[in-house]
């Protein structure tokens, strides 16, 4: 009888926490359904500046509406994550309210790699070739590629290459950009210019010579025959004997006088 009448008021206080629980709840939900936004605040995971705060409130000011005023459990967080990924610059979006009345929106950037420029047109690839615009006022300090770029890219395009050839092509671009970064030749290249049909004419710093290196592939082998005729080749020469150098071809140094 004793253990009937422990387990009852055990019950019987386990269902009153339970109605607590409840009441404070609905309390507190009550509470936040009359808090309103009062303002936003916008932050950067990233130190980039192809967007601003003052961007991304105009932005939502032109494509959200008002939402200074609004209800917190109104706010449509999901529509804003969405509206401000939908900026070509923008890899990633998300938005959450405090009970203070504050909508905080925290943007990540995408960060370029490899910046392309064909005369007056030009656009970013991230590090998994997708393309976004460049931008009026902020130049990315990446690597520039000149010339003849084999990839169709209209003005304010933004995802990947429409090509599969295209985005191959982009893919060889990366993993030569990969490369050099990781075996210090970036800051070795001054320049990078594509000729018709894809094939990417590198020079040295410190060297007249170009360096025919074809289509992005078989970058390992192709660097390789680099560093040979540097190493071995050109101290045998006169300075500024050769004017092009052609490793394009598999296991060949094709070294030439005059530009061909």
């Amino acid at each position: 009888m004793k253990a009937f009448i422990k387990y009852s008021l055990a019950g019987v206080l386990i269902a009153a926490l339970c109605i607590g629980v409840a009441l404070l709840y609905r309390s507190v939900r009550q509470e936040s359904s009359r808090i309103v936004c009062g303002r936003l605040e916008v932050s950067f995971a990233d130190s980039l500046r192809f967007v601003s705060e003052e961007d991304i409130r105009g932005y939502l000011d032109k494509r959200y509406g008002a939402f200074i005023g609004e209800r917190l459990d109104s706010v449509q967080l999901a529509r804003i994550e969405d509206m401000i990924e939908s900026r070509s610059a923008i890899k990633r979006c998300e938005a959450w309210t405090t009970d203070d009345g504050v909508l905080h929106v925290e943007i990540t950037q995408r960060a370029p790699v490899l910046r392309f420029q064909h005369g007056d047109q030009g656009f970013y690839v991230d590090d998994r070739g997708y393309i976004f615009p460049l931008h009026p006022s902020f130049t990315a300090p990446v690597p520039l590629v000149e010339g003849d770029i084999p990839v169709d890219v209209p003005a304010g395009f933004k995802g990947e290459a429409r090509e599969e050839r295209e985005r191959a092509w982009i893919a060889g671009m990366l993993a030569l950009n990969q490369y050099t970064s990781s075996r210090a030749w970036q800051r070795h290249i001054t320049h990078i210019r594509v000729r018709p049909g894809g094939d990417l004419l590198l020079s040295l710093d410190g060297r007249s010579e170009q360096f025919l290196v074809g289509q992005p592939d078989n970058i390992t082998d192709k660097f390789q025959r680099i560093d040979r005729y540097i190493g071995v080749i050109a101290p045998s020469k006169p300075e500024g004997y050769y004017r092009i150098v052609n490793v394009k071809y598999n296991q060949q140094i094709i070294c030439r006088q005059k530009d061909t």
